[in-house]
């Protein structure tokens, strides 16, 4: 008799389900890293994004407020260089 371990894909969407909740329940519009070496402002849902530890992620309203603290459009989610 085997058991089939179905608890780990479960969790999985139940994690993906509450961050994407987070995501748009947020008060602001992008994110980027507090790591010097990492320059790219994100979507709240961009696959790079999602790995940002908590600490280090800063948030900003506007793609104005990003790039003014030195932040680039990621090539991936491709958020707006103005709005």
């Amino acid at each position: 008799m085997f058991r089939k371990k179905r608890s780990f894909p479960a969790l999985m969407l139940i994690g993906a389900f509450l961050f994407a909740a987070v995501a748009l329940a947020a008060d602001y519009k992008y994110v980027a890293s507090r790591t010097p070496m990492r320059n790219k402002y994100h979507y709240p849902n961009c696959e790079y994004a999602q790995k940002i530890v908590f600490k280090q992620r800063v948030t900003f309203n506007s793609a104005k407020e990003a790039q003014a603290a030195g932040y680039v459009p990621c090539n991936l989610c491709n958020p707006p260089i103005t709005d």
